[in-house]
C-alpha cells in the first residue's frame, strides 16, 4: 500500500455563455460529468478544476466537451495547466 500523496494539477477554465453561472450552477454541472470533477474554485466567468496527474488529459477533455450548464448552452474553454493552486491563479486566473 502507497503512502504517497496524490500528485494534482489544478486546470483553469472560463465558461462562456448567455448569462452570468453561480458557483453551484456550474458545481452541478461537472457532478453530472460521467467522471465527476472538484472545483477548487469559480469566480464568473472562470474555474479551476483539480484533478491527479494521471487524470489531467482526460479531465481537460470532459471540461472542453462541457455543453450545458443549468440548461443554458455554453462554451469551457481550457486556459490552462498548473501543478499549484497560487501558480495555476498567477498565470491563468488573474
Amino acid at each position: 500500500m502507497s503512502t504517497h500523496r496524490p500528485r494534482y494539477r489544478y486546470i483553469a477554465f472560463r465558461v462562456e455563455g448567455p448569462r452570468p453561472f453561480s458557483r453551484g450552477e456550474v458545481l452541478d454541472a461537472l457532478h453530472a460529468l460521467p467522471e465527476p470533477l472538484w472545483l477548487v474554485g469559480y469566480d464568473h466567468p472562470l474555474g479551476l478544476a483539480r484533478c491527479t496527474h494521471r487524470q489531467k488529459e482526460a479531465t481537460i477533455q470532459a471540461l472542453n466537451g462541457l455543453r450545458t450548464v443549468a440548461g443554458d448552452s455554453v462554451r469551457v474553454t481550457t486556459l490552462g495547466t498548473s501543478g499549484t493552486i497560487r501558480a495555476a491563479t498567477e498565470k491563468y486566473l488573474s
